[in-house]
């Protein structure tokens, strides 16, 4: 928006030559330019953020910062995670009332790809929101490292103020607002959990003491 506006503020002083805008346009052509280069950089880091795979302290390959499921059907990722996605029987009983409940909620999940629960919950809650049709663009997945320097982060620090203390972490929210989250393992099951959290039930996620 800012580029759009200098680029229209240049033209106008190009095509109003007078005393006042002549000194206005060198001054816009240098904002111009580092408003460009500034934009491209950005857009160049996103994309080398998205689906980072590294190699751990051990020389293990995981994923770290955001990342789409596609990202865990590439080894080694896609051996445990097929298993885990087929092997899950979904509770298609409780998903039918959770379906138009999920309607308009964001769904972020914090996860390691070297953590077991993470290797064993994520899946299967993937496997349960495709039961439900929940849309891929409303869910977020956030892969944190388990580096030394950096375990339980994320290169972009999206756990920053999140109180992300184990993974998986599953947050529900509804208008930008925290409804509830499932804290590593279900307390029931991923399907009445949830159910129980968008029912604005009483619930007390595993860890919460």
């Amino acid at each position: 928006m800012l580029f759009s506006l200098f680029k229209h503020l240049y033209f106008y002083s190009y095509n109003n030559y007078n005393a006042k805008t002549i000194y206005m346009k060198p001054f816009l052509i240098v904002l111009i330019v580092l408003l460009s280069s500034f934009a491209s950089f950005s857009y160049a880091q996103d994309k080398q953020a998205f689906n980072q795979r590294i190699q751990d302290d051990s020389g293990n390959p995981v994923l770290v910062g955001k990342c789409s499921a596609d990202a865990l059907l590439l080894e080694p990722f896609m051996s445990w995670y097929m298993k885990n996605y087929e092997t899950y029987v979904v509770d298609t009983a409780t998903c039918f009332y959770l379906s138009p409940l999920l309607k308009n909620k964001k769904i972020t999940i914090f996860l390691g790809t070297w953590c077991g629960d993470s290797k064993r919950q994520v899946p299967a809650i993937l496997k349960m929101l495709d039961c439900c049709n929940f849309p891929k663009e409303s869910l977020t997945l956030i892969m944190v490292s388990n580096q030394q320097d950096a375990y339980k982060q994320s290169p972009q620090h999206e756990e920053i103020g999140r109180n992300i203390i184990r993974v998986p972490t599953i947050i529900i929210e509804d208008n930008f607002k925290e409804v509830g989250r499932i804290v590593e393992y279900p307390v029931v099951s991923l399907e009445k959990d949830m159910l129980s959290i968008l029912r604005k039930e009483r619930y007390v996620p595993n860890y919460s003491k």
